[in-house]
């Protein structure tokens, strides 16, 4: 389930992006091979997201000191790669695209980034 879910929210996301953007046909034939690697380390990404979450499930009501150290360890890094992650990928977009289509791109990443956070942190309870 999680991989299909993952895989709709990418396919979801490369629509909303192109849209967005309006890039001419040769911006479309330099962006999107880049972007498509992209989604496939924010996959990567996101399945890691995805298990630190089965990790706190796992351990809800039952949380142990070592097991909630071992759980923010995980989520800094995820968070620290996907930032990583964004800054690399501008920088090879760059090569490819105009700064300003390139900073639409991340806003827009950055937005529905923001909507899975969102939608994450109103379905996982606080700690126990």
């Amino acid at each position: 389930d999680t991989e299909l879910l993952i895989s709709q929210i990418q396919t979801d996301k490369r629509a909303i992006v192109l849209s967005t953007l309006q890039l001419t046909d040769p911006q479309v034939q330099a962006f999107t091979p880049i972007y498509d690697e992209y989604q496939r380390e924010m996959k990567e990404l996101m399945t890691r997201g995805s298990e630190i979450i089965n990790k706190f499930a796992a351990n809800y009501g039952a949380m142990t000191d070592d097991a909630a150290k071992d759980i923010m360890k995980d989520f800094f890094k995820v968070r620290d790669d996907r930032n990583a992650i964004l800054e690399k990928y501008s920088k090879r977009m760059q090569k490819a695209l105009p700064p300003t289509k390139v900073l639409q791109w991340l806003q827009v990443e950055n937005k529905l980034n923001a909507l899975l956070d969102v939608e994450a942190a109103a379905s996982i309870p606080i700690s126990r």
